[in-house]
């Protein structure tokens, strides 16, 4: 901004601020959060530091007075470790209330639903586990199945027992956490080092538990909360409701928030809510919320789990983070389901300790129930700490040079028509482009289903898909299986070499287990948990088999909605999505395409082979816990080099990988007088030393 644009913000802003400040103390009526006040202060402080012919007198500005480890090994925990789901507000409580007592009604359990309430510590998730009472393992959650070990790091939490008062074996999980005290003493010696600070306290716990010495953890004085018993032996009966549950954690010696209450209905479960919303800043640790659990554990057995997160318990956040930055622009994205995302182009500002410069707008009624226009100053908060979203427009701070944005009535790429689609009578919110061959659909489509999680083709990158689309060489995912080495030379980008390459690895992805193959048609609703669940249940639904796109085609259509939701884990939408997607004939057209162009799907990653590489023809078997990659990642790998995994070792077998821990099949294979491979073995012959 010029001098003139800097003056008149500044003049803005000093009668913004202080407004705010007089709420706040002399009338006890905040109407902005402290961090949204503190986050237009400081823009103050920097415009008075670049322009200081403006500073003031009165300006508001003025009222400021172990052994180290070399690595840490890859484990894989007993039981999956679950993330919970969120909610924001009343409404998402009464919700989830009213799933419960559906669920529960459905299993016959007809009386009143009772809830514990704990609370939510902003911290890190870690799984201790005791054998005969004694700690001989922590982990990191790492993504629910495989974490990380940072058991010597954990043994210098004082508040985690190395042993219990009893000799049982069990796995607990709990939260790491670090005192406010604790990390307002590690920034001030970093500080003093030259190097930043953490930006908060889960930051701080999680780099202080991912440090390789393990001296360094014990400098830093974390804290632990116990919640759970995730499984145990049978010399330890379980109790029958949470709330017991935390009582004999605290009698085996673990540190147990005392905080937690049960709550015999929601009034008083808001309660528990709002009291400790009030006084969070009174704590010595961060939260970020409170998490409600149906306290009968039967029950909680009986209800289960969602693809992602147990159904029984939730998570209520408190309100997050906020900051203050300006709307630069405004611009559209055009996803693979056709819907229009208007998107705000932010100035980057730094929120709940991470910088962002971009926040969805959603569509069209949420612009106008803002009334947010380029050039606004905005409030910014990140929902659940993770998804940056608009709260409000400060409008005292405009300008009258703000202009309004309205939504186009012809897609921005393609030209093409746009409209609201009915959604079970009603129109949608979010406009689409019904133009079905959009240049920006079937790219992002193509894009989504060539990814890691679908067919992984390597070397078939954003930009390689816009060039073969832009040139006319595919159209959709089914053209991508009839690309030749010709086809591609002339290209930019591409020579002999590179051609042969992404042809090579098109053949081996022609041969795709049937989990990856329902990720990647990007099928609404579908993502890779309920592409799992569909291949793990398919044998049941279809017990003719699945062995070819033409058995898709036929077969799939079958299994109406009801049928799809009937699997444990699968809602309504996702059933709903995939008996439409399945009915639609342009989309069986597609998998016919695919079909002749030798794609196959096959019901078991074990399955999958490839044509050529430094494994052709092996057979390979993975066992052990490996510290370079999990067991997945090396099946992916023995693929990609031509080999097959198999899940047994037999005089058939070329090669075992065996890592750490490996029992039966590594006996077997010396047995037998199969190759055994270290992991540096086995880089070394697929040449990747």
């Amino acid at each position: 901004m010029d001098r003139n644009q800097a003056e008149k913000r500044i003049e803005r802003l000093r009668g913004e601020v202080e407004r705010h400040r007089l709420l706040y103390h002399s009338h006890d009526a905040p109407e902005i959060s402290d961090e949204a006040y503190d986050s237009l202060f400081h823009e103050l402080v920097r415009l008075e530091e670049e322009y200081p012919e403006f500073r003031s007198p009165t300006s508001p500005t003025l009222r400021v007075g172990g052994d180290p480890l070399d690595r840490f090994e890859k484990v894989r925990h007993r039981n999956r470790q679950w993330s919970f789901d969120d909610i924001f507000d009343d409404d998402g409580l009464v919700a989830w209330d009213g799933r419960i007592r559906k669920w529960l009604s459905k299993a016959g359990i007809e009386r009143e639903p009772t809830y514990c309430c704990e609370l939510k510590i902003d911290g890190l998730k870690v799984v201790l586990t005791y054998e005969r009472g004694v700690f001989v393992r922590g982990a990191t959650r790492g993504d629910g199945r495989i974490g990380e070990d940072i058991t010597s790091n954990l043994r210098t939490v004082r508040s985690i027992p190395l042993r219990l008062s009893e000799p049982v074996s069990l796995t607990a999980v709990g939260e790491a956490w670090l005192p406010k005290s604790e990390l307002s003493r590690i920034n001030r010696d970093r500080e003093r080092a030259g190097e930043p600070g953490f930006a908060n306290v889960r930051n701080a716990a999680a780099g202080s538990l991912r440090q390789l010495d393990p001296k360094v953890t014990a400098s830093r004085r974390l804290e632990s909360f116990v919640y759970d018993i995730d499984d145990a032996d049978e010399g330890l009966s379980l109790p029958t409701t949470q709330t017991a549950e935390l009582e004999t954690l605290v009698h085996l010696g673990f540190n147990v928030n005392p905080e937690h209450r049960s709550a015999g209905s929601l009034d008083e479960v808001r309660a528990y809510y709002e009291d400790w919303a009030k006084r969070r800043d009174d704590l010595p640790y961060a939260l970020d919320g409170i998490v409600i659990k149906l306290d009968d554990r039967a029950a909680q057995e009986t209800i289960g789990y969602t693809a992602k997160a147990p159904r029984f318990a939730i998570a209520y956040k408190f309100p997050a983070e906020e900051a203050t930055t300006v709307v630069e622009d405004i611009a559209l994205q055009v996803g693979r389901t056709g819907v229009l995302t208007p998107v705000a182009h932010l100035s980057p500002v730094r929120v709940a300790g991470t910088v962002v410069s971009r926040a969805t707008l959603h569509n069209a009624d949420e612009i106008a129930r803002l009334d947010v226009r380029i050039g606004d100053t905005v409030i910014l908060r990140k929902a659940g700490d993770i998804i940056p979203e608009i709260v409000r427009v400060v409008t005292n701070l405009r300008s009258g040079k703000e202009r309004k944005y309205r939504m186009p009535v012809t897609c921005p790429i393609c030209g093409g028509p746009v409209s609201r689609r009915d959604e079970g009578g009603k129109a949608s919110v979010a406009l689409y482009c019904e133009n079905p061959k959009c240049f920006a659909v079937e790219l992002e489509k193509i894009v989504h289903a060539v990814g890691r999680k679908g067919f992984d083709i390597d070397g078939l990158g954003e930009k390689i898909v816009e060039q073969l689309v832009s040139e006319g060489l595919v159209s959709d995912l089914g053209d991508i299986f009839d690309l030749k080495e010709g086809d591609l030379k002339p290209l930019e980008r591409f020579g002999e070499k590179s051609a042969a390459n992404l042809v090579s690895a098109i053949a081996a992805a022609r041969h795709v287990p049937l989990r990856r193959l329902f990720f990647a048609l990007g099928i609404r609703h579908i993502g890779e948990e309920g592409a799992i669940l569909i291949e793990s249940n398919l044998p049941r639904l279809v017990p003719e088999g699945i062995g070819t796109m033409v058995d898709l085609v036929e077969r799939i259509p079958e299994i109406g909605a009801d049928r799809w939701a009937d699997i444990p884990g699968f809602g309504e939408k996702s059933a709903r999505s995939l008996a439409e997607w399945f009915s639609d004939e342009s989309n069986l057209r597609l998998l016919r395409k695919m079909g002749e162009y030798g794609v196959e799907p096959l019901l078991s990653e074990s399955e999958v082979t490839t044509a050529s590489g430094p494994l052709s023809g092996k057979t390979v078997v993975v066992t052990g816990t490996l510290s370079r990659f999990t067991r997945d990642e090396a099946k992916d790998i023995i693929r990609k080099n031509g080999g097959h995994p198999a899940g047994s070792v037999s005089a058939k077998t070329d090669f075992v990988l065996a890592g750490e821990e490996a029992g039966s099949k590594l006996s077997k294979a010396e047995e037998l007088g199969v190759t055994v491979l270290s992991e540096d073995d086995f880089l070394r012959l697929i040449g990747r030393e």
